[in-house]
This record gives C-alpha cells, sequence and structure tokens, in this order.
C-alpha cells in the first residue's frame, strides 16, 4: 500500500538569489555619521521541514571578505588589511545556525500564527574566531516568480562588538574621537529560490 509522506516528512533545499539580495554592516564613523559597507559574494543555502518555508532545520551562510566595498576604495583597502578583516589570511566569514524560532504573543492568541517575525541564533566566525549570536528577522513571504521558480524572502538584522571578533583597530582623532565605533550592525535582506524537495 502507498502512502503519501506528511507534510513534516518533505525537507527543501533553498539558494540565495544573489541578484535580489544583499549582505551589508553598518558602523557609526567618527561618532557623528553611519558608514556603510557591502559584501557583494556571498552563498547561502537553507533547509527547511514541511510545505513551502517550513520549519529552518539548517542556515549556513558564507561571505567572501575579498568582494567587502564601501564605495571608497582607500577604505575598502584599510578594512581588508590585517586591522580589521585581515582578508590574505582569513578571506570568509561564515554562519552556522543554531537555533531558528518563529515568535508568537504572549500569552498566545490567534494572531501568533500570522506573526511573521523570528530569531536566528548561530556561530558566527570572523577571522578564526567564533561567537554565539542572535539575530532579529521577518519573514517576507512565499512568490513564484515570471519562470515558476518558488521563492522566499527575509530580512536579518543583529548588532555586534567588531573587538570580540579580533578587528580592534581604535584610531582616534587629533581631539580624541573614536574615528570607528566598535558596535557593527548586520543587515540582511535576502532572497531564496527553491531548489529541491526530498520526501523522507
Amino acid at each position: 500500500m502507498n502512502t503519501k509522506p506528511s507534510t513534516e516528512d518533505i525537507k527543501t533545499t533553498w539558494s540565495v538569489d544573489p541578484i535580489h539580495s544583499q549582505l551589508s554592516f553598518k558602523a557609526k564613523y567618527l561618532m557623528i555619521s553611519i558608514m556603510t559597507g557591502y559584501v557583494k559574494s556571498f552563498d547561502l543555502e537553507v533547509q527547511t521541514s514541511g510545505n513551502d518555508f517550513g520549519e529552518v532545520t539548517d542556515l549556513t551562510l558564507v561571505a567572501d571578505m575579498t568582494s567587502l566595498t564601501t564605495l571608497y576604495e582607500p577604505r575598502d583597502e584599510h578594512l581588508k588589511s590585517q586591522d580589521f578583516f585581515d582578508v590574505d589570511n582569513h578571506p570568509y566569514i561564515k554562519f552556522q545556525s543554531t537555533f531558528f524560532e518563529k515568535q508568537g504573543m504572549t500569552p498566545p492568541s490567534l494572531l501568533s500564527a500570522y506573526r511573521r517575525d523570528f530569531k536566528l541564533q548561530g556561530m558566527l566566525n570572523i577571522k578564526g574566531v567564533s561567537r554565539l549570536i542572535i539575530l532579529d528577522g521577518e519573514f517576507g513571504g512565499i512568490s513564484t516568480d515570471l519562470s515558476r521558480q518558488k521563492r522566499a524572502g527575509f530580512t536579518v538584522r543583529g548588532k555586534i562588538s567588531r573587538k570580540e571578533f579580533g578587528l580592534t583597530w581604535a584610531g582616534v582623532t587629533a581631539t580624541g574621537k573614536l574615528i570607528v565605533a566598535d558596535e557593527v550592525e548586520i543587515v540582511g535582506n535576502i532572497q531564496l529560490i527553491k531548489k529541491s524537495n526530498i520526501s523522507i
């Protein structure tokens, strides 16, 4: 007797669409304005279980820091140097999820099912230093493009201390003002393409 697998038995792989995705970081410059940097080349793969974008079971990000740009080449070269990311010795930043949780109401309510925000926890590795971080996210939903490919979108953001990852450069101005803040905000605007389904 043949039986159809339940939705919980369906495993789906999603891969990033680099054309419609953006990975950036922001830090205060001279403590009066925000400097934004972009990582132009990165790979992201997500595994889910259930129908469409169900429960996230695995998320892996690898960012190529040689592709970093702040739209100003001298600053880019400084950020790629040993003062910061040291891309000659550590060309990649890696993030491996350990926990993904959709957020609901407290106490629970009928509206909980419609909440699209989530917490993403995982190990972030920069310059050989790994630390557990927690990111806030919002699921944008599912859509089908003109080629009938199914897509999922979401946004994640969080803040880290760059010094905790070995980016300890602490330049100051002649008046003693810090040039680059320690706190860095990470922002990902991501669109994924559904690659395959596997029933187990």
